[in-house]
């Protein structure tokens, strides 16, 4: 459906025009009951009122009126109905009705986008919030979420990904440590390298993360996969064993700007990297642990600014 209406709103123009052309002129030319056909006007009419809104709607039923007032007044008995003694009172009512459907459909889509607009923005504020609280879980990670989901995007955008994904994969890259919450604080500000048991419990926070989100349903249903699958390798050395396309491809794009961010971040035990010596890690595991195609998107949307680094 999302597809449809951007489809819908790149074409308008032509679609509408072809649309009306194509109907007027079989109501003309071919129809049998010429005043009947003219609810098929109904038709684009209501499209454009649903999917694009109320002026779109009323800007195509007056030109539906338009051009089949036109044919009426070439010839003036093309939509006479014999038992209709007032000449063109059949356009006139069916362009009124045509009028009125459009402005109140077109008024319902416009308070419902209202409505989605102010929940899309708690959303969002609640997103920024969510990812604020997960990175001052570890004073070490400040902002590496924020960070992580607009690499994540940039990414994801080169790659030409259709656009509800490219918004999965910078929502998952807000939430992609989510897990870390139920994370003991001594592990993940623990100063010296973790040993067997701690790296095991660190590993289990995608897991997690996907627990903790599962009941929000369906806004974030396309996010939780990433998130489960965002330390996959693509060798499938990675923490569920997951290889190569049974990987997302979002989760894929999320390995490497994750790989990326915490490799030149500083930890308790470690300096961060300089982003270059990041970047020629980066390099050296595609085939293994990233998918060479991410990294070709990654390398075309970080190397431009290595030159001021």
């Amino acid at each position: 459906m999302e597809r449809f209406r951007e489809f819908v709103m790149r074409h308008f123009e032509i679609i509408l025009v072809v649309v009306l052309v194509a109907a007027t002129a079989f109501a003309v030319l071919v129809a049998a009951n010429k005043v009947a056909f003219l609810n098929f006007f109904y038709v684009p009419t209501l499209i454009a009122a649903y999917f694009l809104g109320r002026n779109r709607g009323v800007a195509v039923s007056m030109l539906a009126v338009l051009m089949v007032s036109l044919y009426e007044i070439i010839d003036p008995n093309v939509f006479r109905d014999t038992l209709v003694e007032i000449p063109y009172l059949n356009v006139v009512l069916w362009g009124a009705f045509l009028i009125l459907t459009s402005y109140l459909v077109g008024t319902l889509y416009d308070l419902k986008e209202t409505n989605v607009r102010d929940l899309r923005q708690a959303y969002e504020g609640i997103l920024e919030i969510l990812a604020k609280y997960i990175d001052a879980v570890d004073r070490y990670t400040k902002e590496h979420s924020v960070r992580v989901a607009g690499l994540a995007t940039r990414v994801a955008e080169r790659l030409q990904l259709p656009d509800h994904e490219v918004e999965n994969v910078r929502v998952a890259g807000l939430l992609h440590d989510v897990g870390k919450i139920e994370i003991s604080l001594d592990v993940l500000q623990k100063a010296s390298k973790l040993d067997d048991e701690e790296w095991e419990h660190i590993k289990t926070h995608p897991d997690k993360g996907t627990h903790m989100l599962r009941p929000v349903g369906g806004l974030l249903r396309d996010v939780i996969p990433l998130i489960l699958c965002h330390h996959e390798n693509f060798d499938g050395s990675g923490y569920h064993g997951m290889g190569g396309d049974r990987i997302p491809l979002g989760a894929r794009v999320l390995c490497v700007a994750d790989a990326y961010d915490s490799m030149i971040s500083d930890r308790p035990y470690r300096s961060g990297r300089t982003p270059r010596e990041a970047l020629q890690e980066i390099e050296r595991c595609c085939g293994t642990q990233f998918d060479p195609q991410v990294v070709t998107a990654f390398l075309a949307v970080i190397e431009p600014e290595m030159e001021f680094v």
